[in-house]
């Protein structure tokens, strides 16, 4: 019993702590943001920054860097959201490259992906006042990563088993420690197996993840600057639409019948995006019914809390998939005032 205690205090505190660097993290921006935008000096001073925190934040804070892209093409300014994207894509890999000790190749693509999705998806935020084609596009682009791995790679999984049976030594080690306290032992080789085969998917779903908060970051320190509310009325009628609705239960079902890699992957992604369309959809309901902060981090513990986490999960993923077909947030009544 103590040891499950200690366990739940542990993710409480360390959910605690990635939000609490997360605040840390955007009042840095806040702060930083009007001398961003007002001078080419000040706009790679803060290229430097960001990076730094990203780097510090790694692997959870890629998504600064990329929100830095965004808040540039958003707001304008003397350097180019290109350029951004090149010098902190630079930053980013030589770290990895100089520091980490990550291969050439292997920090260059992590420097790619945490900023050349951001400059795409950011050019197309700064077309029009909805999130809605970027968050489909952005899904669509997942997708398509999934696709071309498993047509181009002979053996997609086999990229990966030499990462995880670098974990599952990692995790053999604890199993001592896990039998002691009375715990089952985790099967290293099931382990292995099951973890190589879905990576190329919780990759994807993560680089669109990380796109996604991206922008909904530069569309705040946008909002910021311009003091009015830009984020949440753009989040909450976010949608993946019928289209990605279909595909992720057409990927669903190959996956059951076919035993099927790629529509494996693809379920993970698309699943992901219907989570998205969920939470937008909680966030709507709150706002709609005047529910304050405190019950979106409710919420949110609910989510992350591990106990929890699958229930969320596929209540957030059904709300989402419902939703394209029978709209729920437009039974929500209006919010007097808004």
């Amino acid at each position: 019993m103590q040891t499950g205690t200690g366990g739940v205090m542990a993710l409480i505190v360390a959910i605690l702590l990635l939000a609490a660097m997360a605040y840390g993290a955007s009042l840095l921006v806040r702060r930083c943001a009007p001398w961003i935008a007002g001078s080419r000096t000040g706009a790679y001073l803060g290229a430097v920054v960001l990076s730094v925190a990203a780097i510090l934040l790694m692997p959870f804070g890629l998504w600064l860097v990329g929100g830095l892209v965004v808040f540039v093409r958003l707001r304008g300014g003397p350097v180019s959201d290109a350029r951004m994207a090149l010098a902190t894509g630079l930053l980013l890999a030589f770290y990895l490259y100089a520091q980490v000790g990550i291969g050439p190749v292997a920090a260059a693509l992590i420097g790619v992906a945490a900023t050349l999705p951001a400059l795409l998806l950011g050019r197309l935020a700064a077309r029009g006042d909805s999130l809605r084609p970027v968050f489909q596009i952005a899904t669509l682009g997942a997708l398509a990563f999934v696709v071309v791995v498993h047509v181009v790679l002979a053996d997609p999984p086999g990229v990966w088993r030499p990462f995880v049976e670098r974990a599952a030594a990692e995790l053999d080690r604890m199993g001592t420690v896990m039998s002691h306290a009375g715990l089952a032992q985790p099967d290293e080789q099931n382990f292995i197996q099951a973890s190589a085969q879905r990576m190329w998917g919780v990759v994807s779903w993560l680089l669109l993840l990380t796109a996604m908060i991206s922008v909904f970051l530069g569309t705040y320190w946008q909002g910021r600057m311009t003091n009015r509310a830009l984020l949440g009325p753009k989040f909450r009628e976010l949608a993946a639409g019928r289209t990605l609705a279909v595909l992720a239960l057409v990927a669903l079902g190959a996956t059951v019948v076919f035993r099927s890699g790629l529509a494996a992957d693809a379920s993970l992604v698309l699943l992901g995006a219907l989570v998205l369309q969920g939470l937008a959809i909680l966030h709507a309901a709150c706002y709609a019914y005047g529910l304050g902060t405190p019950w979106l981090v409710f919420l949110y513990a609910l989510l992350f809390s591990g106990l929890t986490t699958a229930i969320m999960l596929i209540f957030l993923a059904i709300s989402g998939f419902v939703d394209n077909w029978f709209p729920v947030r437009g039974r929500f009544p209006a919010r007097q005032g808004a």
